[in-house]
């Protein structure tokens, strides 16, 4: 009786360290070096590089708000921008979210409207022509930019396109 409750504990010992072993590798981040340094190409290749003492990388803090998933700020004193996981769910969102943050990423602070809304009308003009082609993400980044339209007053709105202007992917 002895060995058969020994054996049974270590079966039990096995079967929970792999368990835990498997939801330790569901909870590592997967390398998406290759992904972000294929968008970061796509989009020098339109004229849009970032300082080369930027850092890209995954963050596990970093949130959506609508089709832009990438956060803008000041790690050990070195700009640094986080991309959320959601930004991976298509090329078309990571480099829309890239873009985005481009516009505004020369000085890490919080985006006041008609910044935000200048980062977006930069992804609608000039989205495609870096690798924006999903029209869900462009559809998202229209909607957003009327939002964003529609809060400013008409002095911050100088300069910003009609949202009704522009025609809806």
């Amino acid at each position: 009786m002895h060995r058969t409750r020994a054996s049974r504990l270590k079966l039990s010992g096995a079967i929970g360290l792999v368990a835990l072993l498997g939801a330790c590798q569901t909870w590592l981040r997967p390398d998406r070096d290759a992904e972000i340094t294929a968008a970061l190409s796509d989009l020098r290749s339109g004229g849009f590089s970032f300082d080369p003492d930027v850092r890209v990388r995954t963050d596990p803090y970093a949130v959506c708000d609508g089709f832009a998933c990438a956060d803008l700020k000041l790690v050990r004193g070195r700009r640094t921008i986080g991309l959320a996981r959601e930004a991976f769910s298509n090329p078309s969102r990571l480099r829309a979210s890239l873009l985005e943050i481009w516009e505004r990423y020369q000085e890490p602070r919080p985006g006041a409207s008609p910044d935000l809304a200048r980062a977006t009308l930069l992804v609608l003009s000039d989205g495609p022509r870096v690798g924006v082609t999903d029209s869900r993400t462009l559809r998202l980044a229209h909607h957003r930019y009327r939002q964003l339209w529609l809060e400013l007053d008409a002095a911050s709105r100088a300069g910003l396109e009609d949202p009704d202007r522009i025609p809806f992917p």
